[in-house]
């Protein structure tokens, strides 16, 4: 990863969002490694074509610190072949979630999820125990939206970790409710 001593430190919360390095973010030119990204690299966006990374980060979340682990969202557990592979992401980390209950229960097409939320309602969903530090890349544009994750339309990071997305965000329980 690279270093960035022109950045501020994050609030501590704030390590919680993002991807692992190895992770596949949809881009014009095909799939990338989150880690390679730069930059100025165009990304893919779900309703704004592409866009230009502005900002760059690496947070690492201490193994001691549980709400920081890692959620493991299994290749397929999000149906319709969702992820395209394991995605590893930030347990804060939000995820565009469709299905067929949403619009009767929140009156919108979609809706945000925290991933571990998921990990409540969802088999293949799993929070991993930290062994090491987990290294999350966090990817910011000019306007915050919603990009692609091994598949998965996921947020881009606002540098406070707040979300700025046309789209309500529902806590696990109400999760659980949707998909019953």
């Amino acid at each position: 990863m690279r270093h960035h001593p022109e950045l501020q430190a994050l609030a501590p919360w704030v390590a919680a969002f993002g991807f692992a390095p190895h992770t596949q973010i949809a881009t014009p030119n095909g799939l990338r490694d989150a880690q390679d990204l730069r930059v100025c690299d165009l990304v893919t966006t779900r309703d704004d074509g592409a866009m230009p990374i502005s900002d760059v980060r690496e947070a690492v979340a201490a193994p001691a610190e549980r709400a920081h682990y890692p959620v493991r969202i299994s290749k397929g557990a999000l149906g319709f072949g969702l992820p395209l592979a394991d995605l590893d992401i930030g347990p804060q980390h939000r995820v565009l979630f469709q299905h067929i209950r949403v619009p009767l229960l929140f009156g919108e097409d979609a809706v945000l999820v925290r991933a571990k939320s998921l990990a409540a309602s969802h088999d293949g969903v799993t929070v991993q125990r930290a062994v090491v530090p987990a290294s999350y890349v966090q990817l910011t544009l000019p306007k915050q939206s919603v990009i692609y994750a091994n598949g998965v339309p996921v947020e881009s990071i606002l540098p406070d970790g707040i979300c700025d997305l046309p789209f309500m965000t529902i806590r696990a329980w109400e999760l659980q409710a949707a998909v019953a």
